[in-house]
């Protein structure tokens, strides 16, 4: 069965996806095209350069988290040097180097516009793609400068129908909006848990649910009218956050029980 594959943004959760694909492959369900936004972007542009799901996790945790970091020097965290440093490993320098059709989204930052990329570069249209702004720096693309796609398009299942006609699969890995941030703690108790690496800063929390909360509403609007054929939800952790790299493997674990889930019914219609 061939099918075309969208997959989501979501940081850290976005490690579900590979459980995904490990069940496609079990199930010799072939995707054809992929449709991706920030680390679905990603994970979507190395299947598409013909890494399969254990190489994929092979990467993964092989991939030293401080190797993707270093100075910005454009208002954020994070620069994309790191980054581009690990895509030279793996990736094609274009699209056209695929072995599969891939699309992401990212947005223009000083035209407030979403952006679909599917021909050229590559590389520098997956750091835009993933740039979630104020933590990693925007990309320089052209004249353009690109941030994070999840802010317009973090589910892109309507870009997907340019590249096949296949049936669609989602899987939305975006953080839940109605998490809760305890903002009744005292300051003391907030810098106890995140010295323990327990919790956020408020600050970076409070910024990182400002995200959240109209990312989910503009997916629920942008899926009413772009239904997939599937959509696939894993049940991942209200406390599993997008930096939380090393626990790719909880990740991986809910996509691949998800999927099976959703795809023994799928089959069977």
């Amino acid at each position: 069965m061939k099918i075309a594959l969208v997959l989501g943004g979501g940081g850290a959760r976005g490690f579900a996806h590979i459980g995904v694909l490990k069940s496609l492959a079990q199930r010799g369900i072939e995707p054809v095209a992929i449709a991706g936004c920030s680390m679905g972007g990603l994970i979507g542009a190395l299947f598409a350069a013909g890494m399969d799901h254990n190489q994929i996790l092979d990467m993964v945790q092989t991939t030293k988290p401080w190797k993707l970091l270093d100075i910005s020097r454009m208002g954020s965290l994070i620069g994309g040097k790191g980054m581009a440093h690990q895509m030279e490993k793996y990736l094609p320098k274009t699209f056209e180097e695929l072995n599969l059709p891939l699309a992401v989204t990212a947005v223009d930052l000083q035209a407030g516009k979403l952006v679909v990329f599917n021909e050229g570069p590559l590389h520098p249209a997956l750091r835009g793609t993933s740039s979630i702004p104020g933590i990693i720096s925007p990309e320089r693309y052209g004249e353009r400068y690109l941030i994070d796609g999840g802010l317009l398009n973090n589910l892109p299942v309507d870009v997907i129908h340019s590249l096949s006609n296949s049936p669609v699969v989602a899987v939305d890995v975006a953080p839940e909006a109605h998490r809760n941030i305890p903002l009744d703690d005292s300051l003391l108790t907030r810098s106890k848990k995140v010295i323990k690496g327990e919790s956020r800063p408020l600050v970076f929390e409070l910024f990182m649910k400002a995200f959240d909360i109209p990312q989910v509403m503009l997916t629920q609007t942008r899926l009413a009218l772009n239904p997939p054929d599937l959509l696939i939800r894993p049940k991942l952790p209200l406390d599993l956050k997008i930096e939380d790299m090393t626990r790719y493997e909880e990740a991986m674990d809910a996509g691949y029980e998800a999927a099976e889930i959703a795809l023994q019914g799928f089959q069977s219609n």
